[in-house]
């Protein structure tokens, strides 16, 4: 598989985001068409049928399908990673999060698929870092698979720093994510301690697990996130590895735990 031309179905459609989750049902056999739209939207994907029309002809004109299709196949041969379908829609224009945080863009990823939702803002180093942070998801969790009821916080947290500093690796450090920058060494490492640390073994499916990740409630935003992102970097400092070196080490070795 390859970069599917998700555009084609925009425009076949009328732009109706529930027909394009029908489309989607092969790739998720167990979920409902609405439990795919619900799940998709939840990650950034645009809502309404004229939303998604008028979005997919700006990407188009920003040439989205074949920078990221390029990139892929870059990827796949850097890292030797497996084929899997990337599906680009629209990322939605209304989502003030996704834009003051994110500059309008998001991904998702499963160890057999990727989801790029983006902007007709992103650049196309942007473009290429979101893809490149996804798919070195991909390539972990075809590398170190691991059931996702089984994953724990820190599984969570070097599988989101290894992608990150993949893509500072490759595009340098001004094309990563906000949250890499949020906090100071001194911050993350206190982070660490008070944190990660006694929530480390909290499973994927247990409310700590995301509060901690994302940074709800009384926890730092995106803590989880960030501290992933400074635990993978103090690995790499120590040794003579490369981000893709890591994607078959346990994070618990990545963690010095």
């Amino acid at each position: 598989m390859t970069v599917v031309r998700t555009d084609k179905w925009i425009e076949e459609s009328g732009g109706d985001p529930s027909e394009i989750c029908a489309r989607l049902s092969r790739y998720f056999p167990a979920a409902s068409t609405k439990e795919i739209q619900r799940h998709l939207t939840q990650f950034g994907m645009y809502i309404s049928a004229k939303q998604g029309s008028a979005l997919t002809k700006k990407l188009q004109t920003n040439n989205a399908w074949d920078i990221s299709s390029n990139e892929f196949k870059l990827l796949r041969s850097k890292w030797n990673g497996p084929s899997v379908p990337v599906f680009i829609f629209p990322s939605d224009s209304d989502n003030k999060v996704l834009a003051s945080e994110f500059n309008g863009k998001s991904g998702l990823a499963f160890a057999d698929k990727i989801f790029l939702f983006i902007s007709p803002n992103n650049t196309e180093t942007e473009i290429k870092a979101i893809l490149t942070h996804e798919y070195n998801h991909v390539c972990r969790l075809n590398l170190f698979p691991k059931r996702e009821e089984d994953c724990t916080l820190v599984d969570t947290i070097i599988l989101e720093g290894l992608a990150e500093v993949a893509v500072a690796e490759r595009f340098g450090e001004d094309s990563t994510s906000s949250w890499t920058s949020l906090y100071s060494d001194r911050q993350l490492a206190r982070f660490w301690k008070d944190f990660v640390y006694p929530n480390r073994m909290h499973r994927k499916n247990s409310k700590i697990h995301d509060k901690v990740l994302y940074g709800l409630g009384r926890y730092p935003h995106m803590a989880g996130y960030a501290v992933g992102y400074y635990v993978v970097r103090n690995f790499l400092k120590s040794t003579d590895y490369h981000a893709e070196d890591l994607l078959s080490l346990p994070s618990t070795e990545i963690a010095r735990l």
